[in-house]
């Protein structure tokens, strides 16, 4: 079973903004920054959650005391922003963002994204499931993916989403995204939890539904503050 990435190392904060894009097409990356990693010691309290990328997303982090590191970073010309927490029990959780094309609406980009995973639930329909819902936000998407796997940071999840497929079905990992599109951004916040030994059929629904909490948690603090920020200028 591949483990998790979450990588440590020195904190930092990015102030660029993201330039138009078409992220969910990408398929190579390139770091146009520093990847930049705060690592928190155990037992301080030096983070309280609170996290925002300019005018494009604000949120709180949910239990930030179980967090065990936060890094940033930004890909392809500074056109993809990423955010990730990791947490103590092979947990992570992360919020990124890009630029919708100039002239195209939230509803058709939501539609775009739409059909773009639908690709995924068509193709392995035991894997991948995907409702769209309503938000704070406007129309909104929730994806879950069985046995997601993290790539390195070359290749970041959830830019880049990949399955592991196990020949006895069993949940050895499990990913949930909320996908939001707020006036010129996507924003996706993804949960990826691995698991110490493969969860049985009986077991999933419940893994299932713990870490979907989790990640509403995020997704919903996202679109509460969110909400009230400024337009961002170009």
């Amino acid at each position: 079973m591949k483990k998790p990435h979450f990588a440590l190392g020195l904190a930092g904060a990015l102030a660029a903004l993201l330039a138009p894009s078409a992220a969910c097409a990408q398929q190579s990356f390139q770091l146009s920054s520093k990847f930049l990693e705060a690592r928190f010691s155990a037992g301080q309290k030096i983070w309280d959650g609170q996290h925002r990328f300019g005018n494009v997303f604000c949120l709180k982090f949910p239990q930030p005391a179980e967090a065990d590191a936060l890094a940033e970073a930004m890909y392809n010309n500074n056109t993809l922003y990423f955010s990730r927490a990791a947490y103590k029990d092979m947990t992570a959780l992360y919020v990124i963002a890009s630029t919708v094309p100039a002239g195209r609406s939230a509803e058709a980009e939501i539609g775009n994204l739409a059909a773009q995973n639908q690709r995924g639930v068509d193709a392995r329909p035991d894997y991948f499931k995907q409702t769209r819902i309503d938000s704070l936000l406007g129309p909104s998407l929730q994806l879950t993916i069985r046995n997601s796997t993290e790539g390195s940071n070359e290749s970041p999840f959830p830019f880049a989403r990949a399955v592991a497929i196990r020949p006895d079905g069993q949940l050895a990992s499990l990913s949930v995204h909320r996908l939001f599109v707020r006036n010129r951004d996507r924003i996706e916040v993804a949960g990826l939890r691995y698991f110490n030994a493969p969860l049985s059929p009986d077991r999933e629904a419940e893994a299932i539904a713990a870490l979907s909490a989790f990640v509403e948690a995020a997704a919903d603090s996202l679109q509460s503050c969110s909400q009230g920020l400024p337009p961002r200028t170009p």
